[in-house]
């Protein structure tokens, strides 16, 4: 569901665009293998994440979450495929349907509920209803320029949609580099607790998930639109 009508880009840019569009199919592919697995078993759901047992609806919404933004997360990149685009224009339809309204859409709605009851803290609840809202928004107006046919404010939107689909897997990224930046002050900084370190590694990393990605894609699609003025 990306513009049809984009101006050719010159071959380096191009070679970019789709190196760029492969890492991140890899990575989005790789955590979902990871972490969605875990929510799908019937009865032995074992959850990434600190679940509230005094409410009831927590688990079956974080399940939902799970699920439908592994969907999000594997039909996301191959919207920007320029060969589905181009050469089978009906297939990127249904890939993009697919995308926003079996995994976008679920997925931020239960995700604002998952986020409401988080145990990680005060700024990670804001951060991921933030998020949440931010992403049904951007799928929302992604969903209204394609019905208007204005392709490109559509791409627009859907590059944004994307960025906020992609911070559950720079969440991880961050949260490795996170904890390993902390570990030589495990002893001196968390008198030897992990899980004290761990809390300030997870709400830096979902802190950094959004806004870095959120920077990026701004700063990305300005110059891209410098570029075409120019």
């Amino acid at each position: 569901m990306v513009s049809l009508s984009t101006p050719p880009r010159p071959a380096p840019a191009r070679r970019r665009g789709r190196i760029a569009v492969a890492v991140v199919a890899a990575l989005s592919v790789g955590i979902v293998l990871y972490a969605v697995p875990a929510y799908l078993v019937p009865g032995d759901v074992e959850p990434r994440v600190g679940v509230r047992d005094d409410v009831a609806i927590h688990l079956p919404f974080l399940i939902v979450h799970a699920a439908t933004g592994g969907i999000a997360l594997l039909l996301g990149p191959f919207q920007f495929f320029a060969s589905i685009r181009r050469r089978h224009p009906k297939v990127h339809r249904i890939i993009g349907r697919t995308y926003l309204l079996g995994g976008v859409l679920p997925s931020s709605l239960t995700g604002i509920v998952v986020a409401a009851l988080s145990v990680s803290g005060p700024i990670a609840v804001v951060t991921f209803i933030t998020l949440d809202v931010v992403w049904f928004y951007s799928a929302y107006r992604a969903y209204k320029a394609v019905r208007a046919r204005d392709f490109a404010e559509h791409e627009r939107w859907m590059l944004r949609n994307m960025a906020f689909t992609f911070a559950a897997v720079t969440l991880r990224l961050y949260l490795g580099l996170f904890i390993g930046l902390q570990i030589p002050f495990l002893e001196s900084a968390y008198g030897g607790e992990f899980e004290s370190l761990f809390a300030v590694a997870y709400t830096a990393a979902a802190v950094s998930s959004v806004v870095f990605n959120w920077l990026f894609i701004e700063i990305h699609l300005r110059r891209k639109q410098a570029g075409r003025v120019a």
